[in-house]
């Protein structure tokens, strides 16, 4: 199996698809030196930003260093929880990266693809308590970070959070739509997927997507209030907890990851896929660079 490596991936833009409006600035400047910035260490819990311009795009680039923080944290005896949060204002993660999708070097693409499955077995299966603080949309990947963590908490307003990719014509993986299931039921995780909906935080709420919406203002308080809730927990229950309930899907993929990679590289090299992402990247070259 191709193994991620931890070269960068430059793009002269960067898009996402949000609610079906497509999102996508031009970077006309280097890109920023640090992706991911762990802003402190206090008190056990570590805090990491998504820092990644315009759009918090899951590029090839950022799995790999989240991946590689969550293990140096893991090797860190006096951190015990982890906060994944959003530098940029009005977005948690718009995604992964779609432009890698697009006519792609398939040495390049089964190497991302490595990458995005190793981010996931990480954060899902990490010992550390985890919480989601979701400042702002969350579509596809940046919903499946949200779900990966052990309490979400979203702000409200007018922001966007679920699993849409259908709207590019891309399945889900089993490990995203199980995850979904998972959180939401089968049935309303089965409409969301097929329509590529994605749910206003009070409707997220309701399904059980999040577990909680706020203010703005808010946001701060409740997730340091929710990590306080997880570490007053006996230690060695709570994980002894989260493996036994997350170990068979990350088993299930661990043992398929070859498998689930060729499945995805076929999907992606399909002529309806790679139609519909032409027409959509096409519009996005329409679209006003603050968009």
């Amino acid at each position: 199996m191709l193994r991620a490596s931890a070269r960068r991936l430059n793009a002269a833009k960067s898009c996402a698809l949000i609610g079906g409006r497509g999102v996508c600035t031009a970077v006309d400047a280097p890109p920023l030196p640090t992706r991911l910035l762990i802003s402190h260490r206090n008190d056990g819990v570590a805090s990491i930003s998504l820092n990644n311009r315009p759009v918090n795009a899951l590029t090839h680039q950022v799995c790999t260093d989240l991946r590689v923080a969550i293990h140096e944290l893991e090797a860190d005896s006096s951190v015990r929880g982890l906060i994944l949060a959003s530098a940029l204002p009005n977005l948690f993660s718009a995604g992964l990266d779609i432009r890698a999708f697009y006519k792609p070097d398939i040495e390049a693409l089964a190497a991302y693809w490595t990458a995005v499955q190793e981010l996931w077995l990480a954060l899902y299966t990490t010992d550390l308590a985890t919480v989601a603080a979701i400042s702002g949309h969350s579509p596809a990947g940046g919903c499946l970070l949200a779900l990966s963590c052990d309490h979400r908490v979203m702000v409200a307003g007018s922001y966007g959070i679920g699993l849409n990719e259908a709207k590019l014509g891309i399945t889900a993986p089993p490990w995203f739509s199980k995850l979904l299931a998972n959180r939401m039921g089968p049935r309303p995780a089965e409409r969301m997927l097929m329509l590529g909906e994605l749910l206003s935080p009070d409707e997220a709420l309701a399904a059980g997507l999040v577990d909680e919406v706020v203010s703005l203002a808010g946001l701060n308080n409740a997730v340091a209030a929710r990590m306080a809730e997880l570490l007053a927990v006996n230690e060695k229950g709570r994980v002894s907890i989260k493996r036994q309930l997350r170990e068979e899907a990350a088993t299930e993929l661990r043992e398929r990851q070859s498998e689930d990679l060729d499945w995805f590289i076929h999907v992606v090299q399909q002529e309806d896929v790679q139609a519909s992402l032409g027409v959509y990247l096409e519009s996005l070259k329409k679209k006003p660079k603050d968009e």
